[in-house]
């Protein structure tokens, strides 16, 4: 048994119709290890899908609570109260469709405890086997995009903010968090914008979870223009000026040479083929940044 003195966790999952059986249970394996002071939150977040399940799972360990929300407010408002109710200083957020595969899971993160660190991102992994066909798209962009090395990570790291495991103070959180009121998907550009306008101490390590829950590629295409509109509204509204997110600094370099309205009106000659081509059987990511970027430049003329 390993012992860490006035050390304290909480584990907190924001839940959407996902079942969480298999993470609470490892993590519990791998909390087993140490004499460590935790308490794990799991919030239903209007979940129709998997709850009795999911509460049965949680009522069978010590320290763990299953929270219903009856309607659907979204991650944001989710990991807001969540850290909220949380009663340690120290809160690690997981998503609900990830894996735990490393034993060490846990230890890894406890060597941050008493470091300077306000925030620890461990990163996620994408399972080596390419996925059925229809999910195929998030799958070759987790890959090339996310399965990154911390080293690499570091070199910005205000860039590689995904949300899927992580590690944070409970006071660092709420005061990023409290900026944010809206919700939607493409938030954690926001996020590391505010981090990095904060000075928050950003500390990148390899402790990944394996992100298994991938969404259909009709799904994942829907996700990314809800992301790039969120991101072109906050950019508009001058709330991510200190961005290291690549696409936007593209955008604010077409911006300058005057050269957003060509690629708008590429990206509309050509979107319906690759929008084809990113949902067939062989999709090319790299298109899918361009598809990104074109649709930035098409909505930033469209709001004009």
């Amino acid at each position: 048994m390993i012992h860490w003195q006035n050390t304290m966790l909480s584990i907190l999952i924001p839940t959407y119709n996902y079942p969480i059986s298999a993470l609470v249970a490892s993590l519990h394996r791998v909390l087993d290890n140490f004499d460590l002071a935790y308490e794990i939150q799991c919030l239903e977040d209007g979940s129709q899908l998997y709850v009795e399940e999911n509460k049965a799972a949680c009522d069978s360990y010590d320290h763990t609570l299953h929270i219903i929300s009856e309607e659907n407010k979204g991650r944001i408002n989710s990991r807001k109260r969540l850290a909220q109710n949380a009663k340690y200083d120290w809160l690690l957020f997981l998503d609900a469709d990830v894996e735990i595969s490393n034993d060490d899971f846990i230890k890894t993160y406890s060597d941050y405890f008493d470091k300077s660190k306000e925030a620890i991102y461990g990163g996620c992994s994408y399972a080596s086997e390419q996925p059925e066909t229809s999910q195929l798209l998030r799958w070759k962009y987790g890959k090339a995009y996310e399965e990154v090395n911390s080293s690499v990570r570091n070199k910005t790291p205000y860039k590689s903010i995904v949300s899927a495991n992580f590690l944070i103070k409970k006071h660092t959180f709420q005061h990023i968090i409290s900026e944010i009121k809206n919700e939607g998907y493409g938030y954690d550009v926001f996020i590391g914008a505010l981090m990095k306008e904060h000075k928050t101490k950003v500390h990148h390590i390899d402790n990944p979870v394996l992100h298994t829950g991938l969404d259909e590629n009709s799904e994942y295409l829907a996700k990314v223009e809800k992301s790039v509109e969120t991101n072109y509204r906050l950019l508009n509204e001058q709330k991510i000026n200190t961005t290291q997110n690549s696409l936007l600094k593209l955008f604010k370099s077409l911006k300058r040479l005057g050269m957003v309205r060509i690629v708008s009106g590429m990206f509309n000659t050509f979107r319906q083929p690759i929008k084809r081509h990113l949902l067939g059987n062989s999709p090319n990511v790299k298109l899918l940044q361009f598809y990104k970027l074109g649709y930035l430049c098409a909505i930033s003329l469209d709001k004009k």
